[in-house]
């Protein structure tokens, strides 16, 4: 049901303010030495609550006794929504904004309920939804007062600004009052006014009971253990040896979403940005995965956006060189807003819409320098809200509900690369805080279910994590990635992590601390990306972890607190009566150094990705020279694409793997003899081996194909 209002556009003078805007512009001078500004919205009670456009709910207002403010508005919804939108209020702006004015909106809100309310509070541009601010409330039967101060993206004419809440997250009864907003033009500072957000979320207290557990899982899933036994002549166990473990990197991905522009060389080349994607803490560590924002998306591709297809192949060159593997981002985007112009166009044309489609997949799979070199593609995005073409195609022969066209597409992905992993990738359970029980969230979980009764090929689920001010309960996100995995059994990342600049530091550090450790706990969760890293080049301009000059922020912080500390194996044993040393690692690649008497007989680089057995021997003297390699592999490098690779080695491997330089596994053999060949693929680049020792231990060796 949508009420329409006239909306009067002139702002009350001073004198014609009722009293609770006059008590306002008192408190907050009084409380917080802010004086002078405007009222963007007008000075009267009655006027701005009276006059709201109401839609998918019902609206009265009435007089309210011992609050600060004389009016309230009742708003009642009967029924959740598909989506929290689907119901709710706003007001417009009645006096023009600049860009880069300061305003403070301030309100009071509470459930009239006995149980919690939810809402959405936003302030968005009239015509495109573009948000200034989008916060999550938990309104309890108390009233509260929050204060959310903002600076204007850019400049709004009177009516231009839409300020109000999205109520359509549940069945509830919600009550708002002293709606105000402030504007203070650039006198003061944006971090001069004031905030209170009233945020918090279930599970941060210190003994939550999902940590012990959480720990637990941890301990389990995340680690292997690493046994060394060292002998001396006649193969008797030698007590005494040095063992040194190093970890190198995670097998659990961590990274962020780059642009390729600018790194590698490519014309917005920024050292410090490079720099900081390969030492994240300062210490040397840094990602092991990225995701390129934009480059790779439908349109950006083809438009070239900011980069042209042979920088970002130089770029994708660059970071695989240095073992850092690369998601895709994105196949298709089914909403008309981000698929290429001339799709819309032609919605009723359905033969050139799935020719383009296909066209798509056909490119970005096999285009040279990334064919066979993107670890994963995030092959549909965001089905949930976007569904263009789905409609497009509902109701044609074979497409009763148009979204069986996904699963065309899952399998298009496959013909053109069988081994490529297809994920999808949404922010409508996570970032939304909705939980199992909620419309969206059915409404979400009902598609993947759709894709995965038929049968599509779907190997991961991509959580987006963009958290917009409303704190996701660790149950809720427990439970979310639970219900998927228990259901589907698809692996899982977190795609898109960053966090509203309305959220403190300190609140910020605990929240991001805590999604970070549940993901890591959680057995489907395999990575945690964030969605930019650097204030400099970030959608919001506000990235988790480097502010604009490249200083380490506090959530920055915690996360290498944890991934690179806390999670971090380093570790010098000595071996026992029985020549043995034990050492339960993380997960991830190791180099192992072994001494005996002090020198170094042993120096391996190896992946800790199972528990592993070591075997070494030291030599006759009581300071043994270092011994040469007691296994070797050889062949030629580079070497001709799509040709036989002959090896040889000391004796044949339990298990040789063909990767590519992301770290897809090609081909894998269990070679009889100790010279063997394997085939090549036709596509030349950077390439890995993955020879598994007789011993067990495993070795990489980079190998390069040329055309």
């Amino acid at each position: 049901m949508l009420w329409l209002f006239t909306w009067a556009c002139s702002v009350l003078p001073l004198s014609a303010q009722t009293a609770y805007y006059t008590n306002l512009i008192n408190q907050l001078s009084a409380g917080y030495q802010l004086n002078g500004g405007s009222w963007s919205i007008a000075a009267d009670e009655q006027q701005v609550l009276g006059n709201a456009i109401v839609y998918g709910s019902t609206l009265s207002v009435a007089t309210v006794s011992n609050q600060p403010f004389s009016k309230a508005a009742t708003l009642t919804i009967a029924a959740p929504g598909a989506d929290p939108w689907s119901a709710g209020f706003f007001v417009s702006n009645t006096q023009a904004i600049a860009a880069g004015d300061r305003l403070l909106l301030v309100v009071w809100v509470r459930s009239a309920t006995a149980t919690n309310g939810r809402a959405n509070l936003f302030v968005e541009h009239a015509d495109t939804y573009a948000k200034e601010i989008y916060l999550g409330l938990d309104a309890t039967p108390a009233w509260k007062q929050y204060l959310v101060p903002f600076e204007a993206d850019q400049a709004y004419a009177a009516g231009k600004l839409h300020i109000g809440m999205h109520t359509g997250l549940q069945v509830q009864t919600l009550q708002v009052g002293g709606l105000a907003l402030r504007n203070y033009a650039k006198a003061y500072a944006l971090s001069q006014l004031p905030t209170e957000l009233h945020l918090d979320y279930a599970g941060s207290a210190p003994d939550a009971p999902w940590r012990a557990p959480a720990a637990a899982r941890i301990e389990q899933l995340r680690k292997a253990d690493l046994r060394v036994s060292v002998t001396g002549p006649g193969g008797t166990p030698l007590s005494g040896a040095t063992v040194e473990v190093e970890m190198l990197q995670h097998a659990f991905k961590f990274g962020s979403a780059i642009t390729g522009v600018r790194i590698a060389g490519n014309h917005n080349q920024n050292n410090q940005y490079e720099q900081k994607i390969l030492d994240f803490d300062g210490k040397g560590h840094g990602f092991n995965e990225v995701v390129f924002e934009n480059d790779l998306k439908w349109d950006a591709w083809e438009e070239q956006w900011s980069a042209s297809p042979a920088e970002i192949v130089k770029a994708l060159d660059w970071l695989q060189a240095r073992r850092i593997s690369v998601r895709g981002h994105n196949l298709v985007w089914p909403g008309w807003s981000y698929l290429p112009n001339d799709l819309q166009p032609n919605a009723l044309n359905l033969a050139y819409l799935k020719s383009r489609i296909d066209e798509r997949i056909e490119t970005m799979l096999t285009y040279p320098g990334l064919a066979g070199r993107i670890a994963e593609w995030d092959a549909l995005n965001e089905i949930t809200a976007n569904q263009d073409l789905a409609n497009a195609f509902k109701g044609s022969p074979g497409y009763p509900t148009g979204r069986e066209l996904y699963r065309d597409i899952l399998h298009k992905i496959k013909t053109v690369d069988p081994d490529m992993p297809a994920y999808l990738n949404d922010y409508v359970t996570i970032d939304l805080g909705n939980a199992p029980g909620s419309p969206v969230y059915e409404q979400c979980r009902q598609y993947v279910q759709e894709i995965y009764d038929a049968k599509a090929p779907v190997e991961g689920i991509g959580f987006q994590g963009h958290i917009n001010g409303g704190l996701a309960s660790m149950y809720t996100i427990e439970q979310t990635l639970d219900d998927f995995y228990n259901r589907f059994g698809y692996r899982a990342k977190i795609t898109e992590f960053d966090l509203s600049e309305l959220i403190s530091d300190s609140l910020g550090v605990r929240f991001s601390s805590d999604f970070l450790t549940l993901a890591f706990s959680h057995p489907s969760v395999d990575g945690f990306l964030s969605w930019g890293f650097w204030d400099g080049a970030h959608w919001h301009d506000n990235a988790p972890f480097f502010d604009q000059n490249w200083n380490l922020k506090p959530v920055g912080q915690a996360f290498a607190d944890l991934l690179f500390d806390q999670w971090w194996t380093r570790e010098t044993r000595s071996t026992d009566a029985n020549g043995k040393a034990e050492i339960r690692g993380f997960k991830g690649l190791y180099r192992v150094s072994v001494l005996c008497n002090g020198a170094t007989v042993a120096v391996d680089t190896l992946q800790l990705d199972q528990n592993l057995q070591l075997n070494y021997t030291c030599g006759l003297t009581d300071v043994p020279a270092p011994l040469p390699a007691s296994w070797d592999i050889s062949f030629p490098n580079p070497a001709p694409a799509g040709a036989q690779l002959e090896l040889r080695c000391s004796s044949a491997p339990q298990r040789v793997s063909l990767c590519t330089a992301g770290g897809r596994r090609l081909s894998s053999s269990s070679p009889e003899t100790a010279a063997f060949s394997i085939a090549l693929p036709d596509v030349s680049g950077l390439y890995w081996l993955e020879i598994r020792l007789p011993d067990g231990r495993i070795r990489t060796e980079k190998l390069v194909l040329t055309e």
